[in-house]
């Protein structure tokens, strides 16, 4: 027999009324996307991340029955929640940094043995790293953009973010490739732009 999915947005006010039912239907529909996503940020930093992914859902939860209210709709629930789970596992990650003396622990793992690169090298990265950022932001669509959020930014596979957005592994391919499209111009319009202004 199957359920009735009930919106994300009815179960947080339910919660802001102290409803504990709302509460563990909102963990049992959302807390494995939540661990999976905790863990795809800690796999690489050398942590227990089976562990701290478990302690980051329990974390992400409690601090969502804490404030329900605080989601405000302008962002679909699914970014906002899995914001505030990036966010607790980047924290654990500098922790672990800072304990064990270690530097830039978000950067490059490999940049102690890379050549220092040139300063113009650093200005074009900069510049298009910013022209990636700006046109992901002007993707109409948000589905696209956050699948090529999780896809380019958070290295996440097509399953991954199909589990996340709890859509078709196909329908994440779509949106994708429409996503990529559309960048693809964007960052094309960009930097003919760009170009122009340092001829």
């Amino acid at each position: 027999m199957s359920r009735q999915t009930v919106a994300p947005s009815e179960l947080l006010a339910a919660m802001a009324g102290g409803d504990q039912r709302a509460m563990d239907t909102l963990y049992r529909d959302w807390s494995r996307k939540v661990r999976l996503f905790a863990r795809s940020q800690l796999l690489r930093c050398g942590l227990d991340a089976d562990a701290i992914a478990d302690e980051i859902t329990v974390d992400v939860f409690h601090d969502v029955w804490r404030a329900p209210l605080s989601y405000d709709g302008r962002v679909s629930f699914a970014t906002w929640l899995l914001t505030i789970t990036r966010n607790k596992a980047v924290s654990h990650i500098r922790s672990h940094a800072r304990r064990a003396g270690l530097h830039d622990p978000l950067g490059d793992e490999d940049a102690h043995i890379a050549p220092a690169p040139s300063l113009q090298a650093v200005q074009e990265q900069a510049q298009r790293s910013a022209a990636v950022m700006n046109c992901l932001r002007r993707l109409k669509n948000p589905l696209q953009r956050e699948s090529l959020t999780l896809w380019a930014l958070e290295d996440l596979s097509v399953l991954d973010i199909a589990r996340i957005q709890d859509a078709p592994e196909g329908t994440v391919k779509t949106r994708l490739f429409h996503g990529r499209l559309n960048l693809r111009q964007c960052l094309e319009r960009w930097f003919v732009q760009e170009g122009g202004r340092h001829e």
